[in-house]
């Protein structure tokens, strides 16, 4: 039976895991964690690649903070005997067994509401080099020719239409800095609510097959889940021959076998990943090709939004083991 060591409302004596993965890690001390939660609060952190490393008085805690690269599945959620409350230092929460944690009565919430602007800026970055076709430049003046024409063809930006799958927080940003630089902009979101589009002055798809359709380069903004894993397959990137496709958003989007098949087809005009199905291994040779641009999933991260998750993170914690309410709660 999960027996929680500290009374609602009341935090003294309170154990904190801030769980990072041992491999890219986000946090090397639990400074800001320990400074939000303040003193008589034990912060730990630990790093380690999967709950089963984990000792036992890291798993007798109250709360915990955990980052991407450390799955919570239904048994690693079940060693927790007594923590009330989980926060996920992101977005999303695709590492979390949702319905496990209800199970085991453990509050999951997460931290939707930072570095916004950090992952549009990236979007927009990682699409202009991909359209003004910038490595390939760099690579020309590198190899010792000044020639423009080695670049080859080069779309202008205000006659592109840019299709937006998922118009949440960072889709609305990215419509945004689009529409400033006088692009066209559709998006195809089945839950955003009706008028989202006169709001923004943009168009809308009542299907993916459409927007895969009528826009020039696809841009990603929706959280991976059951419903959305692999929803660009083979048929889906046959629709996009000839054209751009960007994701900032979570790897798992794409089936991965049909985007290095597309790609070794030559079948895209140009690709640029932030986030890919497997971020533990170099990405498969096919993905290697001049017209993938790759970034190492750093589209959230500025100087000032790491601190802002791990402080947010924090917070959050801190208010459901509090009050068992927070308006992140999921």
């Amino acid at each position: 039976m999960r027996v929680p060591a500290v009374t609602p409302g009341k935090l003294n004596g309170a154990k904190i895991l801030v769980l990072d993965s041992s491999r890219n890690s986000y946090v090397t001390a639990p400074d800001i964690e320990a400074e939000v939660f303040g003193p008589g609060i034990e912060v730990t952190l630990v790093h380690a690649d999967s709950v089963a490393a984990l000792p036992a008085s890291a798993l007798a805690c109250d709360g915990v903070i955990c980052w991407h690269l450390v799955d919570l599945p239904a048994h690693a959620l079940a060693r927790f005997n007594r923590c009330r409350a989980i926060v996920r230092a992101a977005v999303g929460v695709d590492n979390i067994d949702l319905i496990a944690a209800r199970l085991h009565r453990i509050a999951i919430a997460n931290v939707p509401d930072y570095g916004t602007e950090e992952v549009a800026d990236h979007t927009l970055a990682l699409a202009l080099a991909l359209l003004r076709r910038l490595p390939r430049a760099d690579a020309a003046v590198r190899g010792g020719s000044w020639d423009w024409r080695d670049l080859g063809p080069l779309p202008r930006l205000s006659d592109l239409t840019i299709g937006l799958i998922g118009l949440g927080r960072i889709g609305a940003a990215v419509a945004r800095r689009f529409l400033a630089f006088g692009c066209r902009v559709v998006f195809y979101d089945p839950y955003r609510d009706s008028g989202w589009e006169k709001s923004l002055g943009t168009g809308r798809c009542e299907t993916l097959d459409a927007l895969l359709d009528e826009a020039d380069l696809v841009s990603l903004h929706l959280p991976l889940t059951l419903r959305t894993t692999h929803l660009l397959g083979q048929a889906e990137l046959r629709r996009l021959a000839g054209k751009y496709l960007v994701n900032t958003a979570r790897g798992g989007l794409i089936e991965p076998h049909a985007l290095a098949a597309a790609v070794a087809a030559g079948q895209l005009a140009g690709v640029a990943l932030d986030v890919y199905a497997d971020e533990t291994a170099p990405p498969p040779p096919a993905m290697l090709a001049p017209e993938v641009l790759w970034s190492p999933h750093v589209a959230f991260y500025s100087d000032k939004a790491l601190p802002e998750l791990r402080r947010k993170a924090a917070s959050c914690l801190k208010t459901l083991l509090i009050s068992g309410q927070h308006r992140n709660l999921l």
